[in-house]
């Protein structure tokens, strides 16, 4: 190979040295025109030492820089200074890959430069799996934004503080901070109140231990002050370190509607008992006198008053019930229909009215008030079928039915039927099938009412959740 340098001692030494270096070395004259290429050179670009030397250095321009890129390059080692960075290069085949060079300018014993020599360390597959974390980053950010619930990613420091690495777009709106107040700074700090603080702590240990949380919370906003959130903070545990990915629901408005609902419904409920107290101690006394008249003599008149205290005692009870259970339920549990609607049936007089039982199926529901349903569809079919009705009960596809063999309900009625008050007997309540609709919904049921096939009435409970 043809070096063009000379032969002085110095420069024989440099080169043995560069022969065996795993990196690129190259060096020009002040023009750009190669002057010495080393074996890794010729490995790296696909030019051998004959092709490249007495070439000019632009050989291996990629196209992907600029001019201003390359006149900023030269500026800088013609002003005797060194040039770093990474670059794009050609390999003669066409391929490009990516370089770390370093360009040094090199002046004769006056001061004045007499060429430059380059140095190209190839990070390709660097530069490649970098800008593939790059893609996986932003990805992972734009999939963060789309998530229209607060969400931060956090990792612990050595004192068990979350620190901040990524939030989204609905976390820094709801909380009022953005990624560069917040980021790389405890997330504690910013929106746990010190009451709060040690509520904190606790919450941070469990995710530490591997616990995901799921609980209430109160934190701090930049904008709206002290809100309710409902947190789920789960831990991703890699090589010995620990990061939270934790969401908050605000609930804010539902907690206090739920706090107003109790309120009203404790309201309520002190109402009804104060009313029906109020009710049965005269009803209590009315019956006691009609007893000692009905001893004292036979009249026609005495059945009709006690029928109608008895409907006014049935009266108190079901406005008792409305009020206190209303549109709730307490906790689901598995029930079989069969079983229910047994047990409802065993506590109602039901005369000479026959029951059959066409369901297998197992729901999850408030048991105690699944019973009361099915005791006041029973009421109902023996008051408007008569004595010798026959009740059914059997399955729908995500529900279950009960229909009798009665009358059946006008369709003009139908709309009516659940409505508080209504009945078209003279010694109905009107309140029993009200009662109905109110589990129905307290439950997230809907229920429809229709012919049986017989013409009776038919009752069709839907959106059933079936336990398996």
């Amino acid at each position: 190979m043809d070096s063009g340098v000379g032969g002085s001692t110095a420069l024989r030494t440099f080169r043995e040295a560069v022969e065996n270096t795993g990196h690129a070395v190259y060096w020009t004259d002040t023009n750009g025109r190669i002057q010495y290429v080393n074996p890794a050179f010729e490995a790296q670009t696909g030019y051998s030492a004959d092709e490249a030397v007495g070439s000019n250095a632009n050989i291996l321009e990629s196209g992907v820089h600029d001019d201003r890129f390359y006149e900023q390059l030269w500026e800088t080692i013609l002003n005797g200074e060194v040039w770093e960075g990474e670059i794009v290069n050609q390999r003669k085949s066409g391929e490009r890959y990516v370089v770390k060079q370093t360009i040094s300018p090199i002046t004769d014993d006056a001061g004045n430069i007499t060429r430059f020599v380059a140095a190209n360390e190839e990070v390709t597959e660097l530069r490649t799996y970098q800008n593939r974390l790059e893609r996986q980053r932003d990805r992972f950010a734009a999939l963060l934004d789309g998530v229209p619930v607060p969400l931060v990613l956090a990792d612990y420091d050595d004192s068990g503080d979350p620190v901040v690495k990524q939030t989204n777009d609905a976390f820094r709106e709801t909380f009022g901070y953005n990624g560069s107040t917040i980021g790389g700074s405890s997330l504690d700090k910013f929106i746990v109140n010190d009451s709060k603080a040690e509520e904190a702590r606790e919450l941070n240990e469990q995710v530490q231990h591997g616990e995901q949380v799921r609980r209430e919370v109160v934190r701090h906003t930049e904008t709206n002050g002290n809100r309710t959130f409902l947190l789920n903070a789960t831990p991703l545990s890699y090589d010995d370190q620990c990061e939270v990915l934790a969401t908050y629901i605000d609930i804010t408005d539902r907690k206090k509607a739920e706090e107003m609902l109790e309120r009203r419904t404790e309201a309520l409920e002190d109402f009804a008992s104060v009313v029906s107290h109020d009710l049965r101690n005269p009803l209590n006394i009315a019956s006691g006198h009609l007893d000692l008249l009905d001893d004292e003599y036979d009249s026609p008149h005495i059945d009709p008053i006690r029928n109608a205290h008895e409907r006014m005692q049935e009266l108190i009870e079901n406005i008792l019930l409305l009020a206190k259970q209303g549109k709730s339920v307490g906790e689901t549990e598995r029930v079989a229909l069969d079983d229910c609607v047994a047990r409802s049936w065993g506590t109602i007089d039901t005369g000479n009215a026959s029951l059959r039982v066409e369901t297998t199926k197992t729901v999850h529901a408030d048991e105690s008030r699944l019973r009361q349903l099915f005791g006041n569809l029973i009421r109902n079919a023996v008051e408007h079928g008569g004595t010798d009705v026959t009740v059914t009960v059997g399955d729908l596809d995500d529900g279950f039915y009960v229909e009798d063999d009665g009358p059946g309900i006008p369709e003009s009625e139908r709309p009516q039927v659940f409505d508080t008050g209504h009945t078209t007997t003279t010694d109905g309540t009107g309140f029993g099938l009200s009662i109905v609709r109110e589990i129905v919904d307290a439950h997230g049921w809907t229920v429809t009412v229709t012919d049986s096939e017989s013409g009776g009435a038919r009752f069709e409970i839907t959106d059933v959740p079936t336990a398996t």
